[in-house]
Order: C-alpha cells, then structure tokens, then sequence
C-alpha cells in the first residue's frame, strides 16, 4: 500500500513540475540566459536545496568579478580580509547589475579572492527580496514573486556556492 503511495506522489509531482515548466516558459524566455533560467528553475522546483556553480559558469563570473574590481581601483580594493581554514582570504560584495548573463540570478553576490586577487569563490543567496535599485516593473515582479514564495506551489531561497567561501 505504501508502495502505491509513493508511486502516486512521485507521478503527481512528475505533472505538477511539467505543468509548471509549460507555465514558466515565457517568463523564463525573457531571461538573457541559461544560467539566470537555471537559477530561476532550482527557485520553483528544488525547495531550497543548494546550487553548486559549475566550474564553466564561475570562470564568466570570476572574469566579471575581475572586471568590476579593476573598475573599484584595483585587484582588492574595497575587499575584507577573512580567514577560511587557516589561510587567508578576500571577500567582497560585486555587483553584477551591469552584466546580462548575471543581473537576474545574481545581483549582488560575495566573490572570495586569494592574496593574489584571483577569484576563488562564491556565495550568494537567491531570493525576490525587496530592493531600492529596481525599476518599478522589476521591483513589482519581485514582490510578486515573493508572495508566490508563501504559496504552497511556491519558490524556496537558496544558497548559490562555488569553490571558498563562508
């Protein structure tokens, strides 16, 4: 009996994600890219669970990292010395507002440098949490999506990680 439970949830859950995705697709069609669409996916269908960056996707956000220090002034300019497991390191909060392929999945997201000012991490924490910097459709888009989250249909945050971090 448990057995055909399970398979009637599992089969349940298979047509729910299905419907879902058929649903999603315009919106995620207006993403600029497969990664903002990845991490609007693991939103709605994941509950939570922990994205870790392929090593791909953190080698164009180290490069946009790069860049946008070299805006600030130099290689750690502006950066927080923190220790992680031992050895030290840098952290600082990038934006990624500027870049199409990051803006909606990232934002803001805390990139970790080593002494030399390579990036060798990642921590960020996707969310629709309200923000001052939006335009007034995207920031209506945000609430909604938020509200979405109280559903039981809804998105969970998650954490987004890649390599050192805290």
């Amino acid at each position: 009996m448990e057995k055909n439970k399970d398979d009637f949830f599992k089969s349940l859950w298979k047509i729910f994600e299905k419907r879902l995705t058929e649903i999603l697709k315009p919106i995620a069609e207006k993403l600029n890219s497969e990664f903002e669409k990845e991490c609007l996916m693991h939103y709605l269908l994941k509950g939570g669970e922990t994205l870790i960056v392929s090593d791909d996707v953190f080698k164009r956000i180290a490069e946009e990292a790069v860049k946008e220090q070299e805006k600030a002034g130099g290689k750690l300019q502006g950066a927080t010395p923190v220790k992680i497991n031992g050895k030290q390191y840098y952290s600082k909060c990038i934006s990624f507002y500027n870049n199409d392929e990051f803006d909606y999945a990232l934002g803001c997201a805390t990139v970790f440098f080593d002494e030399s000012g390579t990036p060798v991490g990642l921590r960020d924490y996707y969310d629709f949490d309200p923000a001052e910097h939006r335009g007034d459709m995207e920031e209506k888009l945000t609430q909604i999506m938020a509200e979405l989250e109280k559903t039981p249909f809804g998105g969970k945050p998650y954490d987004i990680l890649y390599g050192i971090y805290i």
